[in-house]
């Protein structure tokens, strides 16, 4: 965490988590009695999964310099699969390669909205710091790695490449990453659940290093909190949802959850206040893990 996130900032942040999180459950559960009446929910195809769709942020033009404050780069990213065997646990493999879909997908906004020096950044990070965690578990997985086509998608984007260029590879990419995802259990909504848990618990912690009393502390994992929430609702949307009537009313439950975070990003690269903070990730997450509940019922 952050050194410059005082103690008693601490302790005022884990108060606000711990009534985030009361209320998260107790809302989610006095929805569970009525799952069987909700609306079958948006699915992702696999095909839909290969190419991430990004969201187009409002705002976030301009040079901003990158923000970054106390706290290194990726802190807290693999507290959520610490010490999992990724060659055999579903949800943490799947997970770590959400963490660098999460990079990936705000990379390739931060580079459509002309920025390519934030967009490097994310681009480097997961070939940096992730994905050497993850290849061990390839080979046991059918998976031959993805790594050549992360260095051509830094590549491009150091390049300055057309904009079309950068899409092409990041397509191509994605439908690696997509590929190496197909040696877990996708089809499984209680593995996805804990996917989308985990991606948001993560961007939670992010956040709390990038947002500080409302300002902007550290840009990058600032960022990062968005890139991995964007893909937590790729897999919100996942076809593992559509098997039964429960698993398809927690699926709409999980996207509404994870829709009610899009204020938290005003801006990819905001200038002003930032009028949110960690605990409603952090409440999101404890929202997604009680509403999974259902799924073994």
């Amino acid at each position: 965490m952050s050194d410059s996130i005082h103690s008693s900032d601490n302790k005022r942040f884990q108060w606000r988590t711990v009534t985030a999180i009361g209320a998260a459950t107790w809302l989610v559960s006095t929805q569970l009695s009525g799952c069987a009446e909700t609306s079958e929910p948006a699915t992702q195809t696999e095909a839909e999964m290969e190419e991430v769709a990004v969201p187009t942020m409002s705002g976030g033009e301009g040079e901003g310099g990158e923000g970054e404050g106390g706290g290194g780069e990726g802190e807290g990213e693999g507290a959520a699969t610490a010490g999992a065997d990724l060659t055999t646990d579903d949800a943490a493999y799947l997970t770590q390669l959400g963490l660098i879909r999460g990079h990936l997908a705000v990379g390739y906004e931060l580079y459509r909205q002309d920025l390519p020096e934030l967009a490097e950044t994310h681009m480097k990070h997961p070939r940096e710091e992730i994905y050497s965690s993850v290849v061990p578990a390839f080979e046991a997985r059918g998976c031959g790695g993805f790594g050549d086509n992360l260095s051509a998608l830094t590549a491009a984007v150091v390049e300055r490449q057309s904009q079309s260029d950068v899409e092409a590879v990041y397509a191509e990419l994605t439908a690696a990453i997509t590929a190496c995802e197909g040696g877990a259990a996708t089809k499984d909504p209680q593995v996805i659940a804990k996917v989308v848990e985990n991606l948001l618990r993560t961007g939670g912690v992010e956040y709390q290093i990038g947002i500080v009393d409302g300002a902007v502390n550290n840009l990058h994992e600032y960022q990062d909190a968005w890139g991995f929430t964007q893909i937590a609702g790729v897999w919100a949307r996942s076809e593992a949802f559509l098997q039964d009537e429960r698993a398809a009313a927690v699926a709409g439950q999980l996207q509404d959850i994870i829709t009610g975070l899009d204020p938290m990003w005003p801006s990819l690269n905001p200038t002003d206040t930032v009028e949110s903070d960690a605990a409603q990730l952090f409440g999101a997450a404890a929202a997604v893990q009680v509403a999974a509940f259902n799924l073994s019922r």
